[in-house]
């Protein structure tokens, strides 16, 4: 008790009106929580912008496989495109170096030699039952890291 007054310890509000403000060991504090709060959100930026490229691309990729695909299946049986050139590869029709029919193509689907996307299919013939044929679509980016595949026998 000073002067007949019964003091209270100050707090942490009051600070400020009376004068004393913050000590640096808070503010340092303060500092480090709101840097590691700024960092997370960052990284977590950085998780979603590369979660996004991915699915786009992988859209992309089953968009161009679909076409093919439905492309190939309604083409006549004996169409050039749906030859089976290839016999050794039939086992693993998702083979990505044994094709029999290779394109690079853009996001829209047109041919080109610059395209991003890689569009592949391969057609077996021994099927158990004749005259069907196994056909397989791939597509791949990236240097081949990511295929989407797609097979129907037609």
């Amino acid at each position: 008790m000073k002067n007949g007054r019964n003091e209270q310890p100050l707090a942490a509000g009051n600070r400020l009106r009376n004068g004393r403000g913050f000590t640096l060991v808070e503010l340092l504090i303060a500092l480090l929580a709101l840097t590691i709060g700024l960092l997370a959100t960052g990284a977590m930026q950085i998780f979603s912008i590369r979660g996004n490229y991915m699915s786009g691309n992988a859209s992309t990729a089953l968009t161009l496989a679909t076409q093919r695909m439905e492309d190939l299946m309604n083409r006549s049986s004996n169409d050039l495109w749906l030859k089976d050139n290839k016999p050794f590869n039939n086992n693993n029709l998702s083979s990505l170096t044994d094709v029999e029919f290779d394109e690079r193509v853009n996001e829209k689907g047109q041919v080109g030699p610059g395209g991003f996307y890689r569009r592949i299919w391969n057609v077996a013939d021994n099927t158990p039952v004749q005259p069907l044929k196994t056909i397989a679509v791939i597509v791949t980016w990236d240097g081949n890291k990511h295929p989407v595949t797609l097979t129907c026998i037609r």
